[in-house]
């Protein structure tokens, strides 16, 4: 036991994207910070994130832009810049699952859809992609539909983890905290093992857990969360596939979006969309049922058979609001000492980092000492 304190410019409680994508830029701009996290970095929603960083061509399916495909539509290109090591948080070396992503049809989408695809207001953004150059997957005479390809990507969650981790392992810790308080302003966390940890700013950035923090700390911060009931199918002989299936049933919606993952000894198919969506109220033998009778229905020539499936349920934790509809930018807002963060899609980590970084006077603690705690360990990814 130990009565030692410890001075820090920031806290940040919670090690999934946001909480580490903010750690990152405070070391970078010479702040004294640290991070907490009691489970396992990124083990809540970041590792059951499929990974997808898109420009927001998926919420423009009724054919006209919208809030969310405006404010998404320049992540793709600031994530490639924090790929090559030339934005604000480097991620040169984080493993890219697939440098594209497509959407196709199991039949022909609606002319004023089609219309929309070919539009100079998305131009740059989506193409269509001649029968020549189909991935191996779509070249099946069974293959009707059409094909286009999103200027997004896809990147190993694990390996973003990792990445972020190993370059600021001496900062982020392991831990359950007690915080003292005083009108919605922190005084001090306490820790495991009695160590006191004191902070000009304490981030809250801990997804679904912001809840029970922000209502210890009486802020009156509305928080929604969103559930899905997600599929894994494992199967040697999978093809590779980065793509959103939507049909006219699905409206404006993707009917499933698929990313493929590779465990030690086979590979994984990781199905979201409206399947995750409206499997919310299956049980886990009816998603199943359900998903392989879509599966087999958008693209009958796979053999399923040799596969196997098995579910994830996970919860989207963001801002919430009257409508329970999914926000189209992230939060971040402060409370006397207190930020609140959710980025409310892993693409828009970079977006909530901008919005924070302004919100942060200049850095006062000087050098600070860490604490004596147990580094954080990383967390499991569903199909693992």
């Amino acid at each position: 036991m130990s009565n030692t304190t410890h001075q820090f410019d920031t806290v940040i409680l919670g090690g999934g994207i946001a909480g580490l994508w903010l750690l990152s830029l405070l070391r970078k701009q010479g702040f004294e910070a640290i991070l907490l996290e009691k489970k396992g970095l990124g083990s809540e929603q970041t590792l059951a994130s499929q990974g997808m960083i898109h420009g927001g061509i998926k919420y423009s399916l009724a054919g006209a832009m919208t809030g969310a495909s405006e404010s998404i539509a320049d992540m793709p290109l600031r994530w490639r810049s924090c790929l090559e090591g030339t934005d604000s948080v480097n991620l040169e070396g984080v493993s890219v699952l697939s440098e594209a992503y497509y959407m196709f049809s199991d039949a022909r989408l609606s002319s004023k859809l089609t219309a929309f695809f070919g539009s100079k207001a998305i131009e740059g953004r989506v193409s269509s992609v001649p029968t020549a150059d189909y991935p191996e997957i779509f070249q099946s005479p069974s293959f009707g539909g059409l094909l286009y390809k999103l200027n997004d990507l896809v990147l190993d969650t694990r390996s973003l983890i990792t990445h972020l981790h190993h370059q600021l392992k001496d900062y982020i810790f392991e831990g359950n905290v007690s915080f003292e308080h005083t009108n919605g302003r922190i005084t001090h966390l306490q820790l495991d093992d009695g160590l006191t940890v004191s902070a000009e700013t304490y981030v809250l950035a801990a997804g679904k857990g912001n809840g029970e923090l922000i209502e210890d700390l009486g802020l009156e911060v509305p928080m929604q969360l969103r559930p899905l009931h997600q599929v894994v199918v494992k199967g040697r002989a999978l093809p590779d596939l980065f793509a959103h299936a939507v049909t006219l049933r699905s409206a404006d919606k993707p009917r499933i979006t698929f990313t493929t993952h590779s465990t030690a000894d086979t590979k994984a198919w990781y199905l979201g969309g409206q399947l995750a969506e409206s499997g919310v109220a299956r049980n886990e033998a009816e998603q199943i049922e359900f998903a392989k009778t879509e599966l087999a229905a958008i693209m009958p020539w796979i053999d399923y058979s040799g596969c196997e499936f098995s579910t994830f349920r996970i919860d989207r934790a963001e801002a919430g609001g009257e409508t329970l509809l999914r926000p189209d930018t992230p939060y971040v807002r402060r409370h006397g000492n207190v930020v609140v963060c959710w980025p409310t899609k892993l693409t828009l980590a970079p977006m909530m980092g901008d919005m924070f970084m302004k919100l942060m006077a200049g850095p006062k603690a000087g050098l600070a000492k860490p604490p004596n705690l147990p580094r954080a360990s990383i967390g499991s990814s569903p199909w693992e």
